[in-house]
């Protein structure tokens, strides 16, 4: 009797500590899920539109003058669903729209950050452990 006593005890206690570890994993997000994407205006004299949205968030409809940068953060999902980031982005009758973060890019950003780059002629990815700019996508009319 004293056996299935000690062993029901253990069996709740390791049950408590199971529910306690799912629940703080969820709650605080390590450093390392955390991710950036910087977006920068390299147009020449043109403002650059853009709006950029997740399946659970919708950052809204910004714009962004000429040499000017804007970033914003987020923690990669811990459930099934894959963290993705899509952006429309715009100036004068030119426009693109496609996903600046997701595993679909690989490792393509180098890193933490993914940074885009509009300029006349398309849209560039800085990979920041190479130091390069790729230009990924041309604009569309």
């Amino acid at each position: 009797m004293e056996k299935k006593i000690i062993s029901q005890f253990y069996c709740f206690v390791f049950v408590l500590l199971l529910a306690f570890g799912l629940s703080t994993s969820f709650t605080s997000t390590p450093n390392s899920l955390k991710r950036f994407v910087r977006i920068e205006n390299h147009l020449k004299s043109d403002t650059l539109g853009y709006h950029c949205k997740s399946i659970f968030d919708d950052l809204g409809i910004r714009t962004l003058p000429p040499n000017q940068e804007w970033e914003f953060s987020f923690h990669l999902s811990l459930i099934i669903i894959e963290t993705e980031f899509d952006c429309h982005f715009w100036y004068q009758n030119f426009k693109a729209y496609f996903m600046v973060f997701g595993v679909a890019l690989g490792d393509r950003c180098g890193g933490d950050h993914c940074i885009w780059i509009a300029q006349e002629d398309g849209l560039y990815l800085h990979n920041t452990k190479s130091n390069q700019n790729v230009k990924m996508y041309n604009w569309g009319k």
